[in-house]
């Protein structure tokens, strides 16, 4: 128990992790935003890959849990950003089609998530 008179010398902060529906809105929105420009058929995948990162996001956080010898399996919401970093800065003039926007998304996945596991069955989770 910390004493009173010590903790009134701080300011404390308590973040809750969003909701699901608040991840959907705001990495639709980003994504969204960027992509207004570009054909529809690409435009209407903006939902899709939100749906496919915050799934695989959620499935890599339960089933490849933080251990002695995995310490650096810490997920969390900077690892989604770097995802959409990486989405956004496709062009429109060399992102004409549905499947090169997701051969795209596949690739910031497999570059944030997939590189930082250790053996082949954790690999397999991911990709």
């Amino acid at each position: 128990m910390v004493d009173p008179r010590l903790l009134s010398l701080f300011t404390t902060f308590n973040l809750v992790f969003p909701s699901q529906e608040n991840l959907q809105r705001i990495y639709n929105s980003i994504l969204g935003n960027h992509l207004k420009k570009f054909p529809t058929e690409i435009q209407d995948l903006t939902a899709k890959i939100t749906d496919m990162t915050l799934k695989l996001y959620r499935q890599i956080v339960e089933l490849l849990p933080r251990t002695p010898v995995k310490f650096h399996y810490i997920f969390n919401l900077r690892d989604l950003s770097r995802v959409y970093e990486g989405l956004t800065r496709s062009t429109i003039d060399k992102f004409t089609t549905k499947e090169s926007i997701i051969r795209l998304w596949r690739n910031e996945a497999l570059r944030v998530f997939n590189d930082r596991l250790i053996n082949e069955e954790d690999r397999m989770i991911v990709g």
